[in-house]
């Protein structure tokens, strides 16, 4: 009976998670010059519009370069943040959960506001690139870590001390012992980091400047002055791409380290 309960529990999650998914892909296919739901018939015309539309294609290469990099500082921080986190105790443990996973308990408002005053104020950089990049790597490093640790924690440590028995460094024996059995972990952290910069709104609000904006903040803004389906379908086509990276991702096993990430 219980878990029976769950089941039905579980489903109604799922179905009001997807459900605006869901409606958002059909209204994307609309004729019509209004997002109508359902649909008054069907076509590709919005499809059309959206790889026509040079500010949406401009944001998505902009958000596409920032996820990059925050990607890439992300397991450049994560690993060894990570492997700190599995394998230290004491003092060394505490000073680095509260490094990494700080920025979780800070309204993310709070971050950028303090971010953009640091960065315009304090440093005369502005806003742009650099400082978007360092926001995004920010609210995104505490999740790359605990799905890196969740990886790290599966592994057996006595492999690694096996190969400094045989005479091979610390170094050597991270990268040819652990380091081959995390790369799903690695993969799974990847994704993760991705999607939080790409999907990242408060930070690129506070230091987008003009001419270099996100995505989502190009995608609210067209929301201001049009109700077109033009949204509804480039949604439509990041669904797809998120299905198809899910699915990559899954085949290669790094979504059980994420899901391991809820149990830590």
């Amino acid at each position: 009976m219980r878990a029976k309960r769950i089941s039905i529990y579980n489903m109604v999650v799922s179905v009001v998670l997807i459900a605006p998914l869901i409606v958002a892909v059909v209204v994307a296919f609309n004729p019509g010059e209004y997002m109508l739901f359902p649909p008054d018939g069907f076509s590709f015309v919005w499809f059309a519009a959206v790889l026509g539309n040079e500010a949406f294609m401009s944001s998505l290469l902009f958000s596409v370069q920032v996820a990059l990099i925050v990607m890439v500082l992300g397991l450049a921080i994560g690993v060894p943040a990570a492997v700190a986190l599995v394998r230290n105790r004491g003092t060394a443990l505490t000073m680095t959960r509260f490094a990494v996973l700080g920025p979780l308990v800070v309204p993310e408002i709070l971050l950028a506001l303090g971010m953009l005053i640091l960065f315009t104020s304090g440093l005369g950089i502005g806003g742009g690139l650099l400082p978007m990049v360092l926001g995004h790597t920010i609210i995104a490093l505490p999740l790359s870590v605990q799905v890196l640790a969740a990886g790290l924690a599966q592994i057996d440590a006595a492999l690694e001390s096996a190969a400094w028995t045989l005479g091979a460094s610390r170094t050597r024996a991270f990268l040819t012992v652990t380091l081959p059995q995390a790369l799903p972990a690695i993969l799974g952290s990847a994704v993760f980091t991705f999607i939080v910069s790409f999907d990242n709104i408060n930070i690129s609000l506070f230091l987008a400047k003009p001419g270099e904006v996100t995505l989502p903040i190009q995608m609210y803004e067209y929301l201001g002055f049009r109700a077109d389906p033009t949204v509804a379908a480039m949604s439509a086509m990041l669904v797809g791409l998120g299905l198809i990276a899910f699915i990559i991702a899954s085949r290669l096993g790094a979504v059980k380290h994420i899901d391991r990430v809820g149990g830590m």
